[in-house]
């Protein structure tokens, strides 16, 4: 037997989650098979369960991939911001910016349906749990820490809550964007959402002053 590198590897798991990414979205995870999948991929079934137990260990290993891929721009970005007030810039940047393509659209609608079928998969559910409190909101609420420790931020908001809200906010837009698609202001909504919270949560000039 030949030996298989470890780039093709990577390219194999890769279509893999390319194709998952699109039968999900399209079809949606229950109606989903890993023929489906192997199909739109050009694969075997062999070749996916060398990388896979289940279609649920696919669905949750997608749903980590794309978390660690978003939360490695973002922690590149902050190594060169140093103000709490921009970090919180840069998040609403992230998704101001985001391409609006089909595969942006079906990326929403799987992590939708993830958060929605997590309750019923025990191991999908300790994930979502775990990767909420721990990489969410647990990002935003040091941010708005910092930002409060260093007199951006009103003293009397509460981070956990501000985390919540942040996030109720990008899933909310985003849940509207893959429903309506073009024809939702999709940046205008966030453009609103961001001013909204900022005036929440920053000290006014005039209250520095004093």
């Amino acid at each position: 037997m030949p030996k298989v590198s470890d780039d093709y590897k990577e390219r194999k798991k890769a279509s893999l989650y390319e194709s998952a990414l699109k039968c999900f979205g399209e079809k949606g995870y229950q109606s989903t098979t890993i023929d489906d999948i192997t199909a739109h991929s050009q694969t075997s079934k062999g070749l996916f369960y060398t990388y896979f137990k289940s279609k649920e260990e696919l669905y949750i290993s997608l749903m980590d991939e794309r978390t660690n891929h978003t939360l490695s721009r973002l922690n590149e970005s902050f190594k060169t911001i140093s103000s709490a007030k921009e970090k919180v810039h840069e998040l609403f940047s992230l998704y101001k910016k985001a391409s609006l393509t089909e595969e942006w659209r079906n990326f929403i609608r799987v992590q939708i349906e993830f958060w929605v079928h997590s309750p019923r998969l025990e191991r999908a559910r300790d994930v979502v749990t775990s990767r909420y409190e721990d990489l969410y909101t647990g990002m935003i609420s040091r941010i708005i820490e910092d930002g409060k420790a260093a007199g951006e931020f009103k003293q009397e908001i509460h981070a956990d809550v501000v985390a919540n809200l942040f996030w109720a906010f990008i899933d909310g837009i985003c849940m509207h964007y893959s429903v309506v698609g073009e024809n939702y202001a999709y940046e205008a909504h966030f453009k609103a959402t961001e001013e909204m919270i900022m005036n929440y949560i920053l000290i006014q000039p005039e209250k520095q002053k004093a």
